[in-house]
């Protein structure tokens, strides 16, 4: 009973607290060549004894604030948020006119929320910083405090923690009374099936409360590494099958701010078999992790100096899917408040077609044993501007079809290692069989057949390449197809075929059978 009323008055706190913190700007007016946006917003009465900070999603160039037509300082840093105590500025009761310079841009320099936030000026949340235990069950909450109090262990902080969508999902509270103004607890999140991954995609969300202020955050049970020299994820090889991305929005002519539009785009690589996303020299809104925490999709964004690596992480760092981040042509594995130097050998796959991102693809996974490739032409600006699904978002249209390219690009793909692209009817056809197995474990008692038919529709040969066990890996040899072709009598264009288990797992080859070379007699 008592957790049930504990738990009922910290969401009325934060209903209440979050509909009282929060004053947001519309669409910031352009008022002339120096591209400076001008606002006038009334702010509440009830601000007068309240910490008040301006929240700049994502300015595109270093700002510069005036409000009320005096300096509020600003910011240089890109890639990140940019926020401003502009406390002593703001006049409670009335209108205030707000202003902000972005550097080298025009009207359009700023990208997602411009908001006046609120918290109580006695005592506030200042920070907060998560590093999950998945394994362990807990999460590690670091939260640093400030304010005019003189005494902050009179107040209590309470913390709820519950899954996100699950109407079932427990629901767990935690009470501590303040130390000084930082605090490091463990808070529990027991749930058997808590851990978050491309295939678990589970996002808890926490709700922090003390004295009258409120905040949440999301976060998931993850855990990075890396294990001679290989990149894990929750404690297993993690392979990566992932897509560039420039900071080239076509569809709607800037970066969306918007959590829906993210997931859009996200659940469409996701029917593609991809599950990594590399941000090419940029790194994208909040939003952008949090549609991938809901998906699966693992993040890399790039920072551009150190000071904007650091801002990056501390800004996002608590989201699950931020799971590497580039910085000077280096790769690093993001954990635990962290960064652990990786390589992860990605060399750009371009492709015309689906033929040309398949051959690339599988060159690359039989010939690399770290198992991870990255395609470009998709989602940036090579070639003709475009990329394949950039201008044409989920609707269809994109002359890429799921089907087709699941066949070389998903967790279990079967590969054949044919050693020429055509062959005589005097040859014996003997094709290797390899398997890439991405899951989250080994499969067991998995059947692996073929089948291979002509382009007259006849099946010529079928069967049982090898039944058992595929471990978890981007190579494993599973047997040899060997046929004699001269079986099929005439020329023509051959189909091998390799299914996995269930028939939706399938891979297949075009191959040409032509006559064979008959040797001119010697004089």
């Amino acid at each position: 009973m008592k957790q049930i009323i504990s738990t009922i008055l910290l969401i009325a706190i934060a209903m209440v607290t979050r509909a009282q913190d929060v004053v947001r700007l519309l669409e910031p007016a352009y008022a002339d060549s120096a591209a400076v946006y001008r606002q006038s917003v009334y702010v509440p009465d009830k601000w007068e004894k309240r910490r008040v900070v301006l929240f700049i999603e994502r300015p595109l160039g270093a700002t510069t604030v005036r409000v009320n037509g005096i300096d509020a300082g600003g910011d240089t840093t890109m890639g990140v948020p940019h926020k401003l105590d502009v406390t002593k500025m703001i006049a409670a009761g009335q209108r205030n006119t707000v202003e902000i310079s972005v550097a080298g841009h025009d009207s359009r320099g700023i990208l997602g929320a411009v908001e006046l936030r609120s918290q109580p000026r006695r005592l506030y949340i200042k920070d907060v910083a998560l590093n999950p235990r998945p394994f362990k069950g807990y999460v590690k909450l670091n939260v640093n405090f400030d304010g005019t109090s003189p005494d902050f262990s009179y107040y209590m902080m309470d913390v709820l923690v519950q899954k996100e969508n699950c109407d079932s999902a427990n629901m767990y509270v935690n009470s501590w009374f303040l130390g000084n103004d930082h605090m490091e607890m463990d808070v529990a999140v027991p749930d058997a099936d808590r851990f978050w991954d491309e295939f678990r995609p589970n996002v808890y969300r926490m709700g922090l409360s003390i004295a009258d202020d409120y905040q949440e955050v999301t976060f998931g049970m993850r855990e990075a590494g890396v294990v001679g020299g290989r990149l894990y994820i929750n404690r297993r090889p993690a392979y990566l099958r992932g897509v560039m991305m420039d900071d080239y929005f076509p569809a709607w002519g800037r970066m969306p701010a918007d959590v829906a539009t993210w997931e859009k785009m996200f659940k469409r690589l996701e029917d593609l078999g991809i599950n990594y996303v590399r941000f090419r020299g940029f790194c994208p809104v909040d939003a952008a992790f949090q549609a991938a925490d809901k998906v699966g999709i693992y993040l890399q964004p790039e920072a551009k100096s150190k000071d904007e690596l650091a801002r990056i992480t501390d800004e996002f760092g608590r989201h699950p899917s931020l799971v590497l981040v580039r910085f000077n042509d280096a790769d690093y594995v993001w954990n635990d408040q962290k960064l652990t130097y990786v390589v992860l050998n990605q060399k750009v796959i371009y492709g015309r077609d689906l033929l040309t991102y398949k051959l690339g693809v599988e060159q690359r996974l039989l010939n690399d044993t770290l198992g991870h490739y990255l395609l470009g032409g998709m989602c940036d600006r090579e070639g003709d501007f475009s990329g394949v699904l950039h201008a044409r978002w989920g609707d269809g249209k994109d002359d890429l079809s799921a089907k087709d390219f699941n066949q070389f690009c998903r967790q279990i793909v079967p590969l054949a290692r044919f050693i020429k692209p055509s062959y005589t009817l005097s040859d014996t056809l003997r094709v290797p069989v390899v398997a890439y197995n991405a899951m989250y474990g080994h499969l067991q008692g998995v059947r692996v057949t073929y089948f291979l038919h002509t382009d007259s529709g006849q099946v010529v040969a079928g069967g049982l390449v090898a039944s058992g066990r595929i471990p978890l890996a981007s190579q494993t040899d599973i047997g040899e197809i060997v046929f004699p072709l001269d079986s099929l009598k005439h020329p023509c264009t051959a189909t091998l075929t390799l299914v996995v288990g269930n028939t939706a797992v399938r891979n297949h080859w075009d191959f040409e059978v032509v006559d064979s070379v008959k040797t001119p007699p010697v004089n």
